[in-house]
């Protein structure tokens, strides 16, 4: 089972969204790791996977492994339009050593429950026994991953996880309960992270913890020693910087953040858009504002203290 605070990492580029910078993305590893993250979610959306070619995604998830080193746990998005696809990266991943496999439900062509569990059951046969997540992620699938459905799927004894980004805490709730102990679920929502851990997630994927990362792996540790005000704490002032990010596509606006702090990310690979000018200036304003160096100052001083 993968607990804790895994990043989903953004994935640096070139200025025009067309190159993966390599050299960034493993500095952008280590930052991460330093600041008490237990892992990382490597190509899922905060990553642009589905924008990215299959060697692109392969080389990706190579660069997070060797920068790692061991020192996290890995888990590899590797859900594409066909169930081929995810097959051929899941062989790939599980060859790399990673902890698990996670991959969205089919998107466009949808498919009945059926499809759904044959799409799953054919990730699980090419993952060879290594674990899959379903990642759950209504607002941009169109398909809810509900209790009634982990219930099936979970009849692949495989299928051991969920990445879970719904506000549907009662529904993750119930998820846990179905094989409580043997079933990871890691909530998708950083504004929500302590209210999903409340209800039995078991740690969370979130895209904000590029950012801050130190401020999550406090929160979580706090969390785990029982001090709830200050993990709530940690939480509304971090819904704070969360609320800045959202006045901007938020992919592009992690870019701009960790790119003003010396880890060069560039654009984001199209149809999604840089921001303008303005748009950085504003962002780098609001996230100021909201306190952001501070909050992970403060939060690196509530790890070390431990």
């Amino acid at each position: 089972m993968v607990h804790g605070i895994l990043p989903a990492l953004v994935t640096p580029m070139d200025d025009d969204g067309a190159v993966v910078d390599h050299a960034t993305l493993g500095r952008l590893v280590e930052f991460q790791l330093q600041r008490g993250v237990h892992g990382f979610f490597v190509c899922g959306g905060s990553g642009e996977g589905l924008l990215l070619g299959a060697d692109e995604r392969r080389a990706v998830l190579e660069t997070v492994l060797a920068a790692s080193a061991g020192r996290g746990r890995i888990i590899a998005h590797i859900g594409a339009l066909d169930t081929a696809g995810a097959q051929q990266l899941a062989v790939h991943a599980v060859r790399c050593g990673v902890a698990a496999v996670a991959a969205v439900p089919p998107v466009y062509y949808r498919g009945d429950d059926d499809a759904l569990f044959g799409h799953y059951e054919r990730i699980a046969d090419a993952a060879a026994g290594t674990p899959v997540y379903v990642y759950n992620i209504p607002s941009a699938t169109g398909v809810e991953i509900s209790a009634r459905t982990m219930a099936r799927l979970i009849t692949i004894p495989t299928v051991r996880g969920i990445k879970y980004s719904s506000y549907n805490l009662f529904d993750l709730h119930a998820i846990v309960e179905l094989l409580p102990g043997e079933l990871t679920a890691l909530s998708g929502n950083d504004e929500v992270c302590l209210a999903a851990l409340v209800m039995g997630a078991h740690g969370a994927i979130g895209s904000t913890y590029n950012v801050m990362p130190a401020t999550f792996s406090a929160l979580y540790r706090a969390w785990r020693a029982g001090q709830l005000a200050q993990a709530q704490a940690l939480q509304f002032r971090a819904n704070r910087v969360i609320q800045a990010l959202l006045g901007v596509p938020v992919i592009a606006g992690l870019k701009v953040i960790l790119s003003s702090w010396g880890y060069p990310c560039g654009a984001p690979r199209r149809p999604q858009r840089p921001l303008t000018a303005d748009e950085r200036r504003q962002l780098l304003a609001a996230v100021d504002a909201a306190g952001l160096a501070a909050l992970e100052q403060d939060a690196m001083q509530q790890l070390a203290a431990r």
